[in-house]
């Protein structure tokens, strides 16, 4: 049976909108209906909560939406300062660092792309049943490392990951050895920088423990005005481009973190379309 999993997202939502001094988090969720298959209509996120304290506490958080396409995370942490280990169900070191950018634009679409640029945990958890994830993960400023077993598949998952500066460019890059019926390797590199009114990111993931091609994403995200913010965005698998995605999104910020996100575009064959009510946190 796949992990039960539905209460735990929505206590994690729930946490955000009460916003709990003893809590800090960092991500977003969202209500909305999409054109993608079997997500017509919409509760998700992406979000990691942590305890505010040093010593002895809990991380938790999510990414997904309500239903079989989500994965959830908790574990039992101990924080010192900005380094932390956790034990549990972390998040894996490979997805904190050089996420693919599509999930922020259109999550519906994000979730049956999660091959490409995400960790073998996230793909097999959304994609496989009885794929329960369970390890240790460490954490510092600008790198994470994690080791995770798959029982029922025999499966051991090392991810590192890091980011750093590089002159007027941000740099993350990450690499994940996957240990099971075969030995495989994930791994990804992301620079970004500032160009004119905006955000330029390029995004390299070379995905054969998932069993899919390389792939290349680029995103330009700018503002149109003080409310108003525009992300175009490609993402093309380079050895079957005809299954690329190119995307169109807008965030309309109507209070504080709130916005109307609304998106479209043209990914293997099919029209593509989105609207979500967005809080930020």
């Amino acid at each position: 049976m796949k992990r039960i999993a539905l209460l735990p997202l929505v206590l994690c939502f729930a946490s955000a909108a009460q916003a709990e001094p003893w809590l800090t988090g960092d991500g977003w969720i969202a209500l909305g209906g999409s054109t993608v298959e079997d997500q017509d209509v919409w509760l998700g996120g992406d979000g990691t909560w942590r305890t505010a304290w040093n010593g002895l506490g809990l991380t938790f958080g999510a990414f997904g939406t309500l239903g079989r396409e989500h994965e959830t995370y908790a574990a039992l942490s101990y924080s010192l300062g900005s380094a932390c280990y956790e034990i549990g169900n972390p998040r894996p070191a490979y997805d904190s660092f050089a996420r693919p950018l599509i999930s922020n634009v259109m999550l519906p679409e994000a979730l049956i792309r999660t091959e490409s640029g995400f960790s073998r945990l996230t793909d097999g958890t959304i994609n496989v049943d009885n794929y329960l994830p369970y390890g240790l993960r460490y954490s510092d400023t600008g790198m994470a490392l994690s080791l995770h077993y798959v029982e029922d598949y025999d499966t051991t998952v090392l991810g590192l990951g890091g980011g750093w500066n590089a002159g007027d460019w941000r740099i993350e890059a990450a690499l994940e050895y996957i240990d099971g019926d075969g030995s495989d390797a994930n791994a990804k590199v992301q620079g970004s920088r500032v160009l004119g009114p905006g955000e330029i990111t390029g995004t390299f993931s070379y995905n054969e423990a998932n069993d899919a091609p390389a792939a290349m994403e680029l995103a330009y995200r700018h503002a149109l005005s003080d409310r108003v913010a525009l992300t175009e965005l490609v993402s093309v698998p380079i050895e079957e481009p005809e299954d690329g995605v190119a995307l169109l999104g807008a965030n309309i910020y109507l209070r504080g973190s709130t916005s109307l996100d609304v998106s479209g575009g043209y990914g293997a064959g099919d029209g593509l379309a989105n609207a979500a009510l967005r809080f930020e946190f």
